[in-house]
């Protein structure tokens, strides 16, 4: 029976450790960039570092990214382009990363994202609307 434990164990961890580098393989096209911030200011001049960090945390909050992933993301990235990468089959079971985006961002902002919601929505588009709304 230990065995068996053993055996399991391993083969989860195998899976994980996959699936881990799968990942990270899907994402290099966003996490091989150079800090955003200077195109973030470039798109939104009137918005403060704050801000757009504090924008930013809550986006990779939403999808479980490393904060210190924040300022690889464009204010051109597409939402359901970065969901797509995360997710390359429709048979995949997410995390909810979407709806968490849209709770966070309704508690933090006051702000629904589903009036509006497109498929090619960036985040810089979100970001614009969420600015006239901070609590």
């Amino acid at each position: 029976m230990n065995r068996l434990y053993l055996l399991l164990g391993v083969v989860v961890t195998l899976g994980a450790v996959a699936t881990s580098v799968a990942e990270r393989h899907r994402f290099r096209r966003f996490w091989g960039r150079d800090c955003t911030g200077k195109d973030w200011k470039a798109a939104f001049p009137d918005a403060s570092k704050a801000e757009i960090r504090e924008f930013l945390d809550l986006f990779v909050r939403a999808f479980a990214f490393s904060k210190s992933r924040r300022l690889k993301f464009e204010p051109t990235d597409r939402v359901m382009e970065i969901y797509g990468t995360r997710y390359p089959s429709s048979l995949s079971a997410d995390m909810m990363e979407l709806e968490t985006l849209a709770k966070m961002t309704e508690k933090r902002y006051g702000l629904d994202l589903v009036p509006g919601w497109r498929p090619e929505t960036t985040l810089g588009e979100i970001f614009e609307r969420v600015r006239g709304r901070v609590a």
